[in-house]
Order: structure tokens, then C-alpha cells, then sequence
């Protein structure tokens, strides 16, 4: 997974968003798969975008759209790191204990 966010590093250019200033398809696909990142963060250093200054900005822009804030319940981190505990996931193995940040 890390060799993709790196190819979409390459790529990004210009933003705020994926295709320059227009919000598009492809922002509002991951605008949720940054959501989770906000979560994993706080649980375990996964390294994943780390030293990805462009993902970074463009993951900032995304998180300060009112329409992507919007999309989920303010509690949406507690449900999601009590969903991720009652798996028995590698991701669950790998992360400190989700009830505790980092």
C-alpha cells in the first residue's frame, strides 16, 4: 500500500485537490480513506504517508471541507476504533491498544 500513496505523491500537483481546485470523484472517494488514517494515527505510527508532503496538504484540504466533515457523526472515531477492537485483525494486533492514543 505504501508504494501507491507514494505513485499518488508523484502525482499530485497544484491542489488543494486531486484534479488542482476542483473537488472531484476521486477526492470524495478519499475522503474517507484519510478519515480512518485520522483514527489509525492516533492508535499506532504505521508510517504510511509519512514523508508525503503533497498527500499531506491534500488529506488537510479534504479534512476542511464542510462536506466531508459532514459525512460522518462526530462520534465517528469511537465507533470506528470499537468496530476495529472487536475484530480479530491484523490491523487490531498491530495497533496499541485503540481505546488509548498515542
Amino acid at each position: 500500500m505504501t508504494q501507491k500513496f507514494a505513485r499518488l505523491e508523484e502525482v499530485l500537483d497544484g491542489g488543494p485537490f486531486f484534479a488542482g481546485d476542483r473537488f472531484s470523484l476521486v477526492d470524495a472517494a478519499f475522503g474517507p480513506v484519510f478519515r480512518y488514517f485520522d483514527v489509525f494515527d492516533a492508535t499506532a505510527d504505521f508510517g504510511i504517508l509519512a514523508d508525503k508532503p503533497r498527500l499531506a496538504a491534500w488529506r488537510s484540504a479534504l479534512a476542511s471541507r464542510p462536506s466531508v466533515r459532514s459525512a460522518v457523526a462526530d462520534d465517528y472515531p469511537d465507533r470506528l476504533r470499537r468496530f476495529l477492537e472487536a475484530q480479530d485483525s491484523h490491523l487490531r494486533r498491530l495497533s496499541a491498544p485503540l481505546g488509548q492514543t498515542r
